[in-house]
């Protein structure tokens, strides 16, 4: 048995009912052209570190190989394996603790609205920093109820991240969060510009909450570089550092440990982990107990 005939029943029986079907897709294909050819049995940890140092990725590895242990499991629970190997994943890479100050927000938000082309980019800053939401899924969220992305409920005062229905991973927890109210003005002034009345007297929105003249923004990548570079911010400053300043936020202003994870979608023992340090109370206790 080839591991790319394991790869191919795993595409065809499971990667469509994972968390993020394309991205599966794409780590099956790479998978296969390195071990394609492959016995199960062949694979050691050597061919494991030598597929890490290929992909010249360590965390991008990691992941292409916990989706190779899954096939390969898989397969082996459906139609079973003579020989069951062990995967060898690359170690994690440390959490990243770059977060913005408020000027260093002000400076990208600025940046965004003197950019031109790039003012759409003060509608991700904002939701991502009050919110923590990742990127993809800020990038999802639309004005209605809909099975694409997720929500966000001006009248309840909550965006819902997650779609409905949709099959999330569970280190990618998309629960609901409360809309701060320095946001909602944002949100509720936005919706209003995003909708009009058609000729026959209806209200019509555009779809998507941050959009680019109507249409939904697939990559913001490149706009978000710009006005970095404008912004004078450098390249360890990615959309993602807005989830991490969030949280880094709430832990120095003292929010509760189990409300703030669950704001973020993260676990308490996450939380506790990469960002409990930033908190004027960690370890107080025990730094004043003798």
């Amino acid at each position: 048995m080839t591991v790319g005939d394991v790869l191919i029943v795993y595409l065809q029986e499971k990667a469509e009912k994972t968390a993020r079907p394309k991205e599966t897709e794409a780590m099956l294909s790479r998978l296969n052209e390195f071990f394609g050819d492959m016995t199960v049995a062949e694979i050691r940890g050597k061919s494991c570190r030598e597929y890490a140092d290929d992909r010249g990725n360590e965390g991008g590895a990691r992941r292409d190989l916990e989706v190779l242990r899954a096939a390969v499991n898989y397969y082996h629970a459906e139609y079973s394996l003579d020989v069951l190997p062990k995967i060898t994943l690359p170690e994690k890479g440390t959490p990243r603790q770059r977060w913005l100050t408020r000027s260093e927000v002000a400076r990208l938000i600025r940046a965004a609205r003197k950019t031109k082309q790039c003012d759409h980019l003060i509608r991700l800053i904002l939701i991502g920093l009050y919110t923590g939401t990742r990127l993809s899924a800020i990038l999802g969220l639309q004005w209605m109820p809909n099975t694409n992305g997720g929500y966000i409920d001006l009248g309840k005062g909550v965006i819902y991240r997650k779609a409905e229905g949709e099959r999330v991973a569970h280190n990618k927890r998309k629960t609901p969060v409360k809309i701060p109210p320095r946001l909602m003005r944002f949100l509720q002034y936005w919706k209003a510009a995003d909708s009009s009345i058609d000729s026959e007297g209806r209200e019509t929105c555009l779809r998507y909450a941050v959009h680019f003249r109507g249409e939904k923004i697939v990559k913001p990548h490149k706009a978000f570089r710009t006005i970095r570079a404008e912004a004078g911010l450098g390249e360890d400053v990615t959309p993602h550092v807005l989830r991490h300043t969030r949280a880094t936020w709430l832990s120095q202003a003292g929010v509760d440990a189990h409300e703030a994870a669950a704001s973020l979608g993260l676990t308490v023992e996450e939380f506790e982990r990469t960002y409990s340090h930033n908190s004027p109370e960690f370890q107080k206790a025990a730094a004043n107990a003798f």
